[in-house]
This record gives C-alpha cells, sequence and structure tokens, in this order.
C-alpha cells in the first residue's frame, strides 16, 4: 500500500487493514504533504520516503516527524528510507548526498516477531 498524501494515499491504509496477511506494511512515499491523524490500527509496519528524480517534489521535515511519532505511539515499526532529491536543509541535490538521516540518526525498523502470533 502507498501512501502518498491525505486525497488518494489515506483511504489506502483501511483498505490495507482489510488484507490477511501477517505483515502489513504502507510504504509512505514519496511523502507529498502533511498526513494529518493516522489510523495506524493493524499497520505492523511504515517505511517513508521522499521524491527523488527530475520532477522531484520537497519532502518536509516535519511531515515526517508526524509519521513517525504516530507510528511510535501505534507500535508499528518506523523505516526511513530517503530524503530524496531534496534534503532536510531544503537543497536539491542527488538523493545518495541527501542520505537518510532524521533527527540525528537512521531509523531502520522492522517488525518484531510478535507479528501474526
Amino acid at each position: 500500500m502507498s501512501v502518498e498524501d491525505r486525497q488518494y494515499g489515506l483511504p489506502r491504509i483501511d483498505r490495507l487493514r482489510e488484507v490477511q496477511a501477517r505483515i502489513r506494511f504502507g510504504s509512505v512515499e514519496p511523502l507529498l504533504e502533511d498526513l494529518g491523524t493516522l489510523d495506524l490500527t493493524g499497520i505492523h509496519w511504515v517505511i517513508v520516503g521522499g521524491e527523488s528524480g527530475p520532477r522531484a517534489r520537497p519532502m518536509r521535515p516535519e511531515w515526517v516527524d508526524n509519521v513517525r511519532r504516530q507510528t511510535e505511539a501505534s507500535g508499528a515499526a518506523f523505516f526511513f528510507k530517503q530524503w530524496g532529491a531534496w534534503g532536510a536543509d531544503g537543497r536539491r541535490r542527488a538523493k545518495k548526498a541527501n542520505g537518510r538521516v532524521l533527527n540525528g540518526r537512521t531509523w531502520d525498523e522492522t517488525p518484531g516477531r510478535w507479528v501474526g502470533s
């Protein structure tokens, strides 16, 4: 399931909850706006990333942090994949140069063994 914005992406979370799966994960990329309040009930893993490519749009750190805080509160694992073409400082450069550090660290969480039990 991919969630990029409120209008099209958020309704997909409800559909994902209906899927019978051991691990339900949401790919929140490219994150194009603040998603507001999320219902992550039944979601085990959230991966967030920015957009890359010549027409990439910037992603703001506070949007990522909003998702991260809600993921933590829900008990889901959080993985920050990349900033994409725009860095946390709002500067455009190669996505590799922008890296994947959020709030001074990398976020590589994966769902625990308890998932599905």
